[in-house]
């Protein structure tokens, strides 16, 4: 008879040996817990938390590089100053560096390495939510402000 397979257990034995976040706290961030199978766990809670990555990348990309056919970038990208264009540009590396570090594991898996990135990634995501929930709040208070959207100038 197969043994059922319990997320939280198996982390936790991970975790005594590589000295982990705690399976609660990761789990409230990057939903670890939809993970179904426990071959390759590592390496499928490092894409879990690189597919949240990868979210916040496609935010600030809105905003950071606006193309004519998203009328609703080209809006909340005129609320944003230099100055807070420059502010996520920084961050939008960071996130970038850590989506190709993540795509260089999934070429070449390594264990440690995938500690290294749960680890950083986790040490750092309060930082980086502050500054995404900052934009996202900006981003949907553009929308209250009085002015028109010119849909004859939108070509998507």
């Amino acid at each position: 008879m197969e043994e059922k397979f319990n997320l939280e257990v198996e982390y936790n034995i991970l975790k005594k040996k590589n000295s982990l976040p705690k399976f609660s706290d990761l789990d409230n961030e990057f939903e670890i817990s939809s993970i179904k199978d426990k071959p390759h766990l590592l390496r499928n809670i490092r894409r879990k938390m690189n597919d949240k990555i990868i979210f916040y990348c496609r935010i600030l990309e809105g905003i950071l590089f606006p193309t004519q056919a998203s009328i609703i970038s080209l809006h909340e990208g005129r609320h944003f100053t230099d100055e807070e264009k420059t502010k996520m540009k920084e961050m939008y590396k960071k996130l970038m560096y850590y989506e190709r570090k993540s795509l260089s594991l999934d070429v070449s898996p390594d264990e440690k390495q995938e500690i290294l990135f749960i680890n950083e990634i986790f040490k750092n995501w309060n930082k980086f939510k502050v500054e995404v929930i900052k934009v996202s709040s900006k981003m949907q208070e553009s929308w209250k402000k009085e002015e028109s959207i010119d849909v004859n100038n939108y070509t998507g």
